[in-house]
């Protein structure tokens, strides 16, 4: 099968670098909007494999004529572009994954029976979190009777004497709305909304990352997790590692209006602040090989098997300098490319069977779970077991 992966920056480079390996995919079409980015890239993976592409994610008529012929779609360009990638995919015959939602994720489940219908799959938040969080969670959770609650602990860690100020993941999605959305849990049954960065605490995260600051932040997998998972799931949340200083610096910012999205008018130029921000700040693709530190994704899993409690940690960590020597990209890169590329590759193999549209809950982890640590990722689990008092 052929694949196309739609935006290659730092995610689509790892995604990119490591399908054209894979003995399931025949060719890769790395397509972007920046035909230049496109042609280094595929010159950089120096495979026949390889063919570069240039694709507006927002113009669906190109979508349409890009995607003729083609079996599966990455979608990892900005996921405001998703419902319409999407839609594009399914009227080609096209598998469909992606890494993130922009608003919610049962905007982009409302396609489930029309992927039924015509035989494919839609893989949703396929990667690293959402996407191996939500993998972890479901790994703890076949192995418990009865799951109560679920912690997504993301445990990034990034220095570098080149910059000051850094967004190892698209910085739309990180500053644009995700940090200050307002964190979604979801407790007794219902979903609840907070304020931005509620709900800090010391998380002790395994070494050799070790104790953090974490804030509740907007994410998918808070959304997904209790309606697949259905154990009884009664909490579950999300929570971002930031320092303080970091949470401070974000928060002046909001309030001097440089988050905002809406152009203002500066010396008769209409512009957005927070597009004048992100100039201002090197782009995911530009961290490669100068950063220092870890990227770790942790599932905290609470439960009961027979007559125990189990408390469940499943997670795994890379430092960006082991993620640079294998594919020229950070750890959160890797981490969030390499689910994508699991999938194209099950999809392409025969390995996910299943048609319609889901997130990543839904797939056996094991099975998953097998592939990634073939990418050299390992997965870590720590139990914990206690009798329950009756």
């Amino acid at each position: 099968m052929n694949v196309l992966v739609l935006g290659v920056g730092a995610v689509g480079t790892a995604i990119c670098g490591d399908l054209v390996k894979s003995s399931a995919i025949s060719e890769v079409v790395c397509a972007d909007i920046n035909i230049n980015r496109a042609k280094q890239l595929t010159e950089k993976l120096k495979s026949d494999k390889a063919t570069p592409k240039k694709v507006d994610a927002s113009n669906f008529d190109e979508l349409m004529k890009a995607f003729k012929d083609v079996d599966i779609v990455v979608n990892v360009a900005l996921p405001k572009f998703n419902l319409k990638v999407m839609e594009a995919s399914l009227k080609n015959g096209a598998h469909y994954i992606d890494n993130a939602v922009e608003n919610w994720v049962d905007d982009e489940l409302a396609f489930d029976n029309a992927f039924k219908d015509a035989g494919l799959t839609g893989l949703l938040n396929l990667g690293e979190d959402p996407g191996l969080a939500n993998i972890f969670a479901r790994y703890a959770a076949d192995r418990m009777d009865r799951v109560d609650e679920i912690r997504i602990r993301d445990g990034e860690t990034c220095e570098s004497k080149d910059y000051k100020f850094m967004a190892t993941f698209s910085p739309h999605v990180f500053l644009g709305g995700e940090i200050f959305f307002g964190p979604l849990i979801f407790e007794n049954g219902e979903f609840k909304t907070l304020p931005p960065f509620a709900g800090e605490e010391v998380y002790n995260f395994p070494e050799p990352v070790g104790p953090l600051h974490v804030y509740g932040t907007a994410h998918e997998e808070v959304e997904t997790l209790p309606k697949f998972i259905k154990k009884g799931v009664q909490y579950t949340d999300f929570k971002l590692a930031f320092s303080p200083e970091t949470v401070e610096l974000l928060k002046t910012l909001n309030d001097l209006g440089m988050m905002g999205k809406k152009p203002i008018n500066v010396k008769g130029v209409k512009v957005a602040p927070l597009d004048v921000f992100i100039s201002l700040i090197p782009t995911p693709s530009e961290l490669h090989g100068k950063v220092e530190g870890y990227a770790c994704i942790l599932a905290d899993v609470r439960g009961e098997k027979g007559a125990e409690k189990i408390h469940c940690m499943v997670y795994t960590f890379m430092s960006h300098s082991e993620a640079y020597k294998r594919l020229g990209v950070t750890a959160t890169a890797y981490l969030t490319g390499m689910p994508a590329a699991v999938g194209a590759e099950m999809l392409a193999d025969g390995g996910i069977k299943k048609r319609g549209v889901y997130p990543p809950e839904v797939l056996d982890s094991e099975l998953f779970l097998a592939r990634i640590r073939k990418r050299g990722i390992p997965i870590y689990e720590k139990v914990t077991v206690e009798k329950r008092l009756t």
